[in-house]
């Protein structure tokens, strides 16, 4: 199993931003940015749907991947596995992307 994979195989993961990434709206969209260059390479650009930015935005180390489901859930009004079966495709490619990591234990 890849160590993405495994890292989401459990409810109880935590992830967060990656330190080097910001969250970025232009001109209607919202995208996430590597901040670890001068020049910006567009191949980069994460583009985020509504849904998107309000996982991002949850992503503090502190919240497991049941809890930012659960959120979603409530937040956008479809049922847990509804939002559990989208927050894990999107976490994964975050990870793959590194734009997230694997929060320590204490949330860190």
């Amino acid at each position: 199993m890849s160590s993405v994979k495994s890292t989401l195989h459990s409810n109880g993961a935590r992830l967060r931003r990656h330190p080097s990434v910001v969250l970025r709206h232009v001109a209607g969209e919202h995208m996430l940015v590597p901040a670890v260059t001068r020049e910006v390479d567009l191949d980069s650009l994460f583009l985020l749907n509504p849904t998107g930015v309000f996982v991002w935005e949850r992503l503090d180390g502190m919240r497991c991947i049941r809890e930012l489901a659960e959120a979603v859930a409530e937040g956008f009004g479809v049922d847990v596995e509804t939002a559990r079966a989208d927050v894990a495709p999107f976490l994964a490619s975050l990870l793959e992307r590194n734009l997230a990591e694997r929060a320590e234990a204490d949330g860190r």
